[in-house]
């Protein structure tokens, strides 16, 4: 029995290629190694083209990977043998493309249930904008929702009016004051973290959600709700619609468990406030939190 036990430790090992605690599996998920640190993004998307290529996405904000199969079907799609499956990863120093006849690797397909995507990855030598390679291992997905693609409209074009007006004349588009004074506070195990660098991103089609990010040097806090979150409380989990992560020097945790409460949220302005909390999968107490933003 202990021999039973002993070898079916060792398949799951196998499976996620790694037991180490870094590894961890959410629904859905998406993480790699990138020569030698994780790479854990917190908007992750699979998209189903009309040709029938699947694409997946993830992104950090800072940091985006993409790769594509030649279809949906389950299976092996190595980047050397055919043009379709190609993978790039792009950071604030360059962009990083499979390259015919240098880069290597592998997507696997290794599960479509209830329209969700899972499987694995490694790409070995993406040749970089800035003349360097990066290297991709332990790379999964796990029960991506899959999506249409659907294409930004194309805006029509208008005949070119031209209009003599005078500086006075002239008048500024009004800014959405939630947009310029966005700011996010919150006590770190009783310590306060002050932030000065804010973003809100839109994301998803059919039901579309908001991922608002606030950093300093040091420390990063993102919140994930959906865009028609309504005045109220509402739990906060490691994934899925309502979703928190701590990240110290770039080592993100997910909340295990917290609270998300909505003080405000005018849909027409696009303004939201609110206060939040959680515990990380690592212990850390997010406390006393507060956000005002525009998205």
């Amino acid at each position: 029995m202990i021999k039973k036990i002993t070898l079916l430790l060792a398949f799951t090992c196998l499976i996620f290629n790694s037991c180490t605690t870094d590894i961890e599996i959410n629904t859905p998920g998406l993480q790699a190694t990138i020569d030698g640190k994780l790479f854990r993004p917190d908007i992750k998307r699979a998209l189903i083209h009309d040709d029938g290529t699947l694409v997946i996405l993830g992104n950090t904000g800072s940091q985006s990977i993409s790769f594509t199969t030649s279809s949906t079907e389950a299976g092996t799609y190595r980047i050397e043998q055919q043009a379709i499956n190609a993978a790039s990863f792009e950071n604030h120093e360059a962009k990083f493309i499979s390259e015919e006849g240098t880069s290597n690797g592998q997507i696997v397909i290794t599960e479509i249930h209830d329209n969700t995507v899972s499987g694995n990855f490694f790409f070995k030598d993406l040749k970089g904008s800035n003349g360097k390679s990066m290297s991709f291992q332990n790379g999964w997905f796990y029960r991506l929702p899959l999506e249409n693609f659907v294409p930004e409209p194309e805006e029509e074009e208008e005949e070119e009016e031209i209009v003599i007006t005078s500086e006075e004349d002239e008048e500024q588009p009004d800014i959405n004051p939630c947009l310029l004074n966005a700011s996010l506070t919150a006590m770190i195990n009783g310590n306060e973290m002050i932030t000065d660098d804010h973003d809100a991103i839109p994301f998803g089609v059919n039901n579309p959600s908001i991922l608002i990010k606030a950093s300093n040097e040091e420390e990063e806090i993102t919140i994930v709700f959906p865009i028609s979150v309504e005045v109220g409380q509402h739990s906060l989990t490691g994934s899925g619609d309502y979703s928190a992560t701590y990240s110290l020097y770039n080592d993100k945790a997910s909340a295990v468990s917290g609270r998300l409460t909505i003080t405000s949220h005018d849909t027409e302005t696009q303004c939201i406030s609110g206060t939040f909390e959680f515990v990380t999968t690592t212990g850390v107490a997010v406390t006393e939190g507060q956000f005002e933003y525009g998205y």
